[in-house]
């Protein structure tokens, strides 16, 4: 368990799965995100989490679920992808599937929380983020965290009938390190 300020953040738990593929099948949960807006089955999702166990055990993606800490319940889904520890960077991807819980604060303080896992755990250097260029608060965000805009994937994917285009981030561990310390 790594502990941040309003969230904590836990390894997947197979029980979880079917709270998980109900929200990436919910439409107003699933409207920004990159890996698209297909129907997930049971079947789909308890793969997804049998696959996460191979891939935290080879080093190459760490997931989380997001707790919110006061009462530990179940907000979202988190977790470094394209982990590479030879050339230390990562990929983050997150979601917050509780709707009453979203635009609360606990995105933010996952992600840098996920982002201190990275750096002081794992030795990354520079983690990555996405977003699509039309989630304005996901780019406001992302740059309000410190990532910085590095570039744009062009009509990258097709999404509600028209193809859309990827903003993408990145922060440095020492740009991380300034802003937010080394830690405690």
């Amino acid at each position: 368990m790594i502990r941040g300020t309003s969230v904590y953040l836990a390894r997947f738990d197979a029980a979880s799965a079917e709270q998980a593929r109900a929200w990436l099948n919910d439409p107003d949960v699933n409207e920004w995100m990159l890996s698209g807006q297909l129907p997930v089955s049971r079947a789909q999702e308890v793969s997804f989490f049998e696959l996460t166990e191979r891939q935290w055990n080879e080093g190459s993606a760490y997931r989380f679920e997001i707790h919110a800490a006061d009462d530990g319940r179940l907000i979202g889904i988190c977790g470094l992808d394209s982990t590479d520890l030879v050339h230390r960077h990562a990929e983050v991807g997150i979601f917050i599937g509780s709707r009453a819980d979203q635009n609360r604060g606990y995105g933010r303080d996952a992600i840098v929380t996920l982002l201190r896992f990275g750096f002081d755990h794992l030795g990354l250097h520079r983690i990555g983020i996405m977003a699509n260029a039309e989630n304005e608060r996901a780019v406001h965000l992302y740059a309000s965290i410190g990532f910085v805009e590095v570039g744009r994937e062009r009509e990258v994917v097709f999404m509600r009938g028209r193809f859309r285009d990827h903003v993408c981030f990145d922060i440095l561990e020492d740009e991380f390190r300034a802003r937010y310390g080394n830690q405690a």
